[in-house]
C-alpha cells in the first residue's frame, strides 16, 4: 500500500518569499559582483533557516528571531562571515523593493537634533539615541515632539524593517537614555515610559502566605540540611544544597497550585495542609491541567516529594500514605532515559568534526591565554574556562559542585618533575553518591594547571591561589558562575551547546558508541554506584546495537565481493 505524500502548508496569498527576492534581481541593473553577493546571502539565509527560498516568507521579525538562535560556529561560519551574510541579506531585501525602505540609519540629522546632541555631548546619549534621532529626522519629528507613540513607532520600524537581534532590549535602552536626556536638557522634552518585558510571576508571592506556614517550611528545610545532627529527630542523612532548593521549589509550586484551585492563601497554615488527601488531589489535578495532561517530570517528582514530606516530616499514618500513593500513581510518568533536550545536545556529536572541535578547544583557549602580553581579569576567566573544559573532558565524573570547589593540594595533586603523575581525588564524603573518585590528570592538562597556579594567577590576583576558580580579589567563584563560564565559552567560541553536567552524557555516548556493552566502564568513569544508573545517560541503545549489526552485514558483503561495493 502506498501512502500519499503530505501536502506542505500553503503560504498566505500575496505573501512574498525569499524566492521572490531572488527573482527580483533579474530586472535589477547592479554590478555582477554585487548581484552575486546579494544572491549568495539570500540563499545562505534560507539554508540557515532550514528551508527552500520558496517556502520561507519574507517576514523580517520571524527571520530575525530564527537567525538570532543560529550559532555561526556550529554552522561552519565565523562571526564576521555571519555578520556579512546578515548585512548583505538586508541589502538584498532593500534592492528587491519588496519591503518598504527603512534606510533611516543613513539619514542626516535635522538641525533640532544636532542642537540636542551638542547640548548633551555624552557618548552614552549620542550612541543610545543615534538611531532614534535619524528615524525622527527622516519623519520630521523634533525632539520636543518625542513621546511614547514616537518611541513605539520607531521600535516597530526597527522590528519590521531590520534584523535587529533584540528589539525589546533596544526599546528599553532608548527609553532609558531618552529619560536621562530629558533630565539634563534645558529644552522642554517629554519623559517616556520604560517598558518591562518580564513575564508575570508563575508562582504566588511567598510573603503573602501566613507566617506560621513560612516558619514551618524554614524549620523543615533546616531539618533536611541536618542543621542539628544531635537532635532527637535529626535526619539520618542531610540533603545536598540543590536538593533542598528543589524541595522548597516543590512546596512553592504545590501551594501555588492549591491557591489556583480555589483555596485561599490564609487557609494554608502548615505543611500538613498541602498533604491532606483533598488538597493533595487538588494540587495534582491543577498541575495536570497546566501541562495539558502530558507526561511531566516535575509533576511526577512533585508528587513523590510531597509524599516523602508527609512520611518524614508530618509522620502521616499508613492509611493516608497509601491513599496519597494511589493518587500519585495516576500522574503520567515520563519514560526513563534521556530528555529531548539532552538528545538534541548529543546529536551535535554525531558529527566527528564537532567532537574534535570540543576536545581541541581547551588547548586553543590556553594558547590565547599564554599569548596575552598583559594578563588581566579577562585572561583569568579565559584560563579558567580552558581548565574547566579540559577537566570535564578528561574527568567527567566531577559534578558541578565538586568542580567549582577544586582546591590545590586537597583535590589537585600536581607534580612538576618529568614522568611524575598528577592526580585529581575526591573523598567519598564530598561526592553526591558517596563513591570515592580519582583520576590521573593528563600531562598537558597538568602543565596548564601548574602554570596557572604558579605563574598566571599570581600575576593577576597577587598571590598563588589555593582554589582553582577564584575572582580577581581572590574570593571563590560560585558554581553557577563556573557553569556560566563553561557554557558561554563553548557556545560563543566553539559553536557547541553543552553544559557541565552534559559532559557526563557525552562520555557515556562515546564509550558506548565504541563498545555497546561497556556499561561497567561508563559506570566507573562517571563514579556511579550502580551500572543501572548508566541507562539514564546512555541514550538510545537500539541505535548502537543497530550500528553494530549493520557493520556485521557490511563486513559479510565486503568479504563476499557484493555488487553493493562496486
Amino acid at each position: 500500500m502506498t501512502t500519499k505524500p503530505k501536502k506542505r502548508a500553503a503560504l498566505a496569498p500575496g505573501k512574498a518569499t525569499l524566492a521572490e527576492v531572488l527573482a527580483a534581481f533579474e530586472t535589477k541593473k547592479l554590478p555582477a559582483t554585487r548581484l552575486r553577493d546579494l544572491r549568495s546571502a539570500t540563499t545562505r539565509v534560507a539554508k540557515l533557516l532550514g528551508g527552500e527560498p520558496a517556502r520561507i516568507p519574507l517576514d523580517l521579525p520571524a527571520i530575525s528571531a530564527k537567525l538570532a538562535a543560529v550559532n555561526p560556529l556550529g554552522s561552519g561560519l565565523t562571526a564576521k562571515s555571519f555578520s556579512n551574510i546578515r548585512s548583505n541579506f538586508m541589502a538584498a531585501v532593500k534592492a528587491s523593493g519588496l519591503k518598504a525602505n527603512q534606510g533611516f540609519t543613513k539619514t542626516l540629522l535635522s538641525l533640532a537634533w544636532k542642537k540636542l546632541f551638542a547640548e548633551l555631548s555624552t557618548k552614552r546619549a549620542n550612541i543610545g539615541l543615534s538611531r532614534l534621532a535619524r528615524y525622527a529626522s527622516a519623519n520630521d519629528i523634533t525632539p520636543c515632539q518625542v513621546d511614547d507613540a514616537t518611541i513605539e513607532a520607531f521600535i516597530n520600524s526597527v522590528r519590521n524593517g531590520t534584523l535587529h537581534r533584540k528589539p525589546n532590549d533596544l526599546h528599553r535602552t532608548v527609553a532609558s537614555v531618552w529619560n536621562e536626556a530629558v533630565s539634563r536638557s534645558k529644552v522642554n522634552l517629554q519623559s517616556v515610559k520604560v517598558p518591562s518585558f518580564r513575564q508575570p510571576p508563575r508562582r504566588i508571592d511567598w510573603m503573602g502566605l501566613p507566617n506560621a506556614f513560612r516558619e514551618e517550611v524554614n524549620h523543615y528545610l533546616a531539618w533536611c540540611a541536618g542543621s542539628d545532627v544531635f537532635a532527637a529527630n535529626a535526619r539520618s542523612r542531610p540533603l545536598e544544597t540543590q536538593t533542598i532548593l528543589l524541595r522548597r521549589n516543590q512546596i512553592h509550586a504545590a501551594v501555588t497550585a492549591l491557591v489556583e484551585s480555589g483555596i485561599e492563601p490564609h487557609a494554608i497554615n502548615s505543611l500538613s495542609d498541602i498533604v491532606s488527601l483533598e488538597n493533595f488531589r487538588r494540587i495534582l489535578r491543577r498541575r495536570h491541567e497546566i501541562v495539558s495532561g502530558r507526561e511531566n517530570t516535575f509533576n511526577h517528582d512533585l508528587a513523590v516529594g510531597l509524599i516523602r514530606l508527609a512520611r518524614e516530616w508530618i509522620k502521616a499514618d499508613i492509611i493516608l500514605l497509601g491513599q496519597l500513593r494511589k493518587l500519585a500513581a495516576k500522574v503520567p510518568r515520563p519514560n526513563p532515559g534521556l530528555t529531548q533536550k539532552n538528545k538534541r545536545t548529543l546529536r551535535q556529536f554525531d558529527d566527528p568534526a564537532t567532537l574534535r572541535r570540543l576536545y581541541a578547544f581547551s588547548h586553543r583557549l590556553w594558547v590565547e591565554v599564554k599569548r596575552d602580553p598583559k594578563p588581566d581579569q579577562r585572561t583569568l576567566v579565559k584560563a579558567q574556562a580552558a581548565l574547566a573544559i579540559g577537566i570535564l573532558s578528561y574527568m567527567p565524573g566531577l559534578r558541578l559542585r565538586n568542580l567549582a570547589a577544586l582546591t590545590f593540594d586537597v583535590h589537585l595533586f600536581l607534580h612538576e618533575s618529568r614522568g611524575a603523575i598528577s592526580t585529581l581525588e575526591l573523598g567519598a564524603s564530598e561526592v553526591k553518591n558517596r563513591v570515592e573518585i580519582g583520576y590521573d590528570i593528563p600531562a598537558h592538562l597538568a602543565e596548564m594547571l601548574i602554570e596557572y597556579r604558579n605563574r598566571l594567577a599570581p600575576k593577576i590576583i597577587g598571590h598563588r591561589p589555593d582554589k582553582l576558580f577564584v575572582n580577581v580579589d581572590g574570593t571563590l567563584k560560585t558554581q553557577w558562575t563556573v557553569a556560566w563560564t563553561v557554557r558561554t565559552y563553548l557556545r560563543k567560541r566553539a559553536g557547541i551547546t553543552l553544559s557541565c553536567h552534559q559532559f557526563r552524557h557525552l562520555t557515556a555516548k562515546m564509550l558506548l558508541d565504541d563498545v555497546p556493552t561497556s556499561f561497567k566502564t561508563v559506570s566507573d568513569v562517571l563514579g556511579h554506584a550502580s551500572d543501572r544508573t548508566v541507562r539514564a545517560y546512555a541514550g538510545i541503545d537500539t541505535r548502537r546495537a543497530g550500528r553494530y549489526h549493520q557493520r556485521l552485514i557490511e563486513e559479510i558483503l565486503a568479504n563476499e565481493g557484493s555488487p553493493l561495493t562496486e
